[in-house]
Formats: C-alpha cells, structure tokens, sequence
C-alpha cells in the first residue's frame, strides 16, 4: 500500500537528488523511497551483525566452521544412492 507524505529537506539536496533520479529514469518518489529502502536495510544489518557478534559469531573460526559445514553437506547431498 502506498501512502503520501510531506518532507522538509534542504533545497541543495532536493535538488540534486530530482536530477540523479531523472539521470536514472526514475521518478523522485521512487528515488526516495529507495534511498529509505536502502538506509533501513543497512540499519537491519548493522542489528544483525551487532547480534551475532554478541554470540561470537563473528570470526574467523566461527567462519571457517561454517564453511566446513557447508561444504560437507555439499558434498553429502551430490552423492546418489542407486
């Protein structure tokens, strides 16, 4: 569902911003709710990365067991039982 809204933003960025998103052929509404797109995604991986790095799921051994994981079961589902 689309909703209509009111922003204040400086003339400069405003302005800037019509022109990046006629130079990609898009509406600035599209342009606006992208950039919002984007900011909320990258918020949501900062939550993600913060959490996991609490659990001290964020090294290099963590990684590597992860990948080893991966790989085995990898393995395990290409093999064909006759």
């Amino acid at each position: 569902m689309k909703a209509n809204t009111s922003l204040s933003v400086d003339g400069t960025v405003l302005a800037q911003s019509r022109e990046l998103a006629a130079a990609l052929g898009i509406t600035f509404s599209a342009f606006a709710e992208e950039a919002l797109r984007d900011k909320l995604l990258t918020a949501a991986a900062h939550i993600a990365a913060d959490y996991e790095r609490a659990r001290g799921r964020d090294s290099a051994e963590h990684f590597a067991e992860v990948e080893r994981a991966a790989m085995a079961e990898a393995i395990h589902a290409g093999r064909r039982c006759p």
